[in-house]
């Protein structure tokens, strides 16, 4: 196994080590593991301008699908449909058809904080303390000599503001599998590329297209970057949210959510989810993997996917970047959309997170969290106790193995 290496996060050219990073964002930047010889440092750069031009796929164009519930998710979808103009809130299934950020004119910069922490493998080193001071509140411990070496944190995530023609774009991503921490970072240094090309492109009726084109392509080419044998069983998911104006654009690959938080004019918040979790024991992700060849065994809360008969590769996710293996049997790097037009003085917060947050914490306990916060708009703060209260909270129940935890805020 490869030896843990002390994650190093790039912010406005200074490098820090330090296993939780926390940081209020205004300019373009992002988190992640940076050990990979194979990729190129993010230092005082920002991701969107450190990639190569991405190669261009053949052009999707696939029927939709639509899931009713708390999330309404969407494949993408042929020409046709309404005006984004009659919508408050949830964009239904005419007005995605015709989904676009033309003619929207950019609204002042959002507020953006982050902070992600490396979590703790079983017999690791005692987490992070809270500390008073120091520029991020949080300090490594001192360990024993003898003690294993901290986790890897393969989470990461992303802020741009303008990634292309005044749209804002904001990630979370959650890397598994021994090269997980590679895959994210390779994620967060190149997707921008390729989403902002989709977004140069995707005119009305054929944007979900494109977006989907760019993460397909921007699959292949991981793989071919870092190579076959270490994305065959590591990967990353990911939660985007793309934001012009009042049109936001999420696009969810995997078990990372995206939550918004609202005002319900009575006093009371509202915590409404804009990402569909993507287990395997959904059925439609069961249909999709099955006709491919492979199985869902009910193992752990979400099910997990195998080769048919097999006993490989165990994937707890229906749909990620990477994890070449389990690509044969029905898992896929295409995300799925909700689209939703922003509501002036209701909706105040957009909370993206990994699965380290919401295995510990509910919507409605991470809203209420952003909602302290927002007078000041206050992003970094919001983001710091969100990640620092889940944490608690996985102090608290687990045995052993605590996930990395990460969170991104944006105020409205």
């Amino acid at each position: 196994p490869r030896s843990t290496q002390e994650s190093e996060m790039a912010i406005n050219g200074m490098t820090l080590g330090a296993v939780t990073v926390c940081s209020l964002l205004s300019v373009s930047t992002a988190f992640a593991p940076s050990f990979s010889p194979l990729l190129r440092s993010t230092q005082g750069r920002s991701p969107a301008l450190n990639v190569n031009s991405p190669r261009t796929s053949p052009r999707t164009s696939v029927s939709m699908g639509f899931f009713d519930g708390l999330t309404k998710a969407f494949e993408p979808t042929p020409a046709g449909g309404a005006s984004l103009d009659s919508y408050q809130g949830w964009i239904e299934r005419d007005g995605m058809r015709r989904f676009s950020f033309d003619g929207i004119a950019p609204a002042a910069l959002p507020t953006v904080g982050q902070c992600s922490m490396a979590g703790r493998n079983a017999g690791s080193a005692p987490p992070p303390q809270q500390n008073s001071g120091g520029l991020f509140g949080f300090l490594s411990p001192s360990q024993p000599a003898n003690a294993p070496p901290p986790k890897e944190n393969q989470d990461g995530t992303l802020a741009l503001p303008d990634v292309y023609d005044g749209i804002g774009m904001y990630c979370v991503f959650d890397g598994h599998g021994e090269y997980g921490g590679q895959v994210t970072q390779w994620c967060i240094q190149n997707l921008p590329a390729y989403v902002s090309g989709a977004l140069a492109e995707g005119r009305p009726g054929q944007l979900l297209n494109r977006i989907t084109d760019a993460y397909r392509s921007a699959d292949a080419a991981l793989v071919e970057a870092i190579g076959y044998r270490v994305a065959e069983d590591s990967g990353s998911t990911v939660a985007t949210a793309v934001l012009k104006g009042d049109l936001l654009l999420v696009a969810g690959l995997g078990d990372s959510r995206v939550v918004l938080g609202t005002n319900n004019g009575d006093g009371t918040l509202g915590a409404q989810p804009v990402t569909l979790d993507q287990s395997p024991v959904v059925a439609a992700e069961k249909a999709r993997i099955e006709a491919s060849g492979g199985e869902v065994r009910n193992e752990g809360p979400g099910g997990r996917v195998y080769a048919k008969g097999q006993e490989y590769p165990g994937l707890a996710v229906s749909r990620a970047f990477g994890d070449a293996d389990a690509k044969q049997y029905g898992v896929t790097s295409d995300p799925q959309f909700i689209g939703w037009k922003i509501r002036p003085g209701q909706d105040f917060a957009l909370i993206l997170a990994s699965d380290g947050v919401w295995n510990a914490l509910s919507n409605e306990v991470v809203v209420d969290i952003a909602a302290k916060y927002a007078a000041n708009r206050n992003a970094d703060g919001a983001a710091k106790e969100i990640v620092g209260v889940a944490r608690q909270t996985w102090e608290s129940i687990a045995k052993g193995r605590i996930d990395d935890i990460s969170a991104v805020v944006v105020y409205l």
